[in-house]
């Protein structure tokens, strides 16, 4: 059984009334008529594909300025109801709008402490704000430290229209490792078209996950393998960005097209036992 750290909990209804998103679909050339109706289905994929766990990704733009974004919040109440009637399938990370200055940090701790989230999700690129921002971004990652929960951050490209993925770039993340050293951080899409930034980040930071999210398995760049088979072997994770890669689509590739490629025991890292890890699961 596999843990997909990569899950949006999105509905049709949901993304169709998001542009973004909907720029998303076509990036990923999806049927959007074969999109998830309701969030029950997730639980039936799930059991299809063998997942045991999945982590869910709150997201909150409430303060964005950008006006694209005014649909795209899910509330952390909502993530939370999600996780709680799952009976321990779903893995739930909280969303802030770190635009929303105090009131962000009011709203982490209450989905930390009342709401029993065990990560965070950043998606810097659609709240417009850098990674490495001082002023909104650090009082955040202080309190997920002291915390001791994960923060899982975009890093690279989007599929996301209307937005720039100049805030995402992996590169920023070091400085953030650097100055948070006991922070667990997941890059997610392995930093792409920066792949060899996000390898060079993990390998002089401890704490350093990387999720494969958002490839099928068999276009993942060659240039991951010696680190994947080697030493960031217990670094790496399984995650799908549900609904745009679904989870069987996603394994299957898997077995046919990557699992033939890694050396003994790293399938079983890479589709578990890593996340168990950082999630301390």
């Amino acid at each position: 059984m596999s843990i997909d750290v990569h899950v949006h909990p999105w509905t049709k209804a949901l993304m169709k009334k998001n542009g973004p998103i909907m720029k998303a679909c076509d990036f990923f050339k999806l049927d959007v008529e074969k999109l998830p109706r309701t969030t029950d289905q997730l639980i039936d994929e799930m059991d299809e594909a063998g997942v045991s766990k999945a982590v869910i990704l709150g997201q909150d733009t409430h303060a964005t300025k950008n006006p694209a974004f005014k649909n795209y919040t899910l509330r952390n109440d909502e993530i939370a109801k999600l996780a709680a009637k799952s009976k321990d399938r779903l893995v739930p990370f909280a969303g802030v709008d770190p635009n929303a200055g105090k009131d962000a940090m009011r709203e982490l701790k209450r989905a930390i402490r009342s709401l029993g989230m065990r990560g965070l999700k950043v998606h810097s690129s659609a709240n417009s704000v850098y990674i490495n921002d001082r002023k909104l971004m650090y009082p955040i990652y202080e309190l997920c430290q002291d915390s001791s929960i994960p923060i899982l951050f975009h890093t690279g490209t989007t599929g996301l229209g209307d937005t720039e993925i100049r805030y995402s770039k992996p590169e920023l993340l070091d400085e953030v490792c650097q100055d948070f050293p006991d922070l667990k951080v997941v890059m997610a899409h392995f930093g792409w078209p920066w792949p060899e930034v996000t390898i060079a980040i993990a390998l002089r930071n401890p704490n350093v996950f990387i999720d494969v999210s958002g490839w099928k398995p068999k276009y993942i760049p060659q240039s991951i393998y010696p680190y994947l088979n080697g030493i960031l072997q217990d670094r790496f994770l399984f995650g799908t960005d549900y609904p745009m890669l679904r989870q069987k689509e996603w394994l299957d590739d898997f077995r046919a097209n990557l699992a033939p490629k890694l050396k003994q025991g790293v399938a079983e890292k890479l589709l578990s036992g890593n996340a168990k890890r950082l999630l301390s699961a």
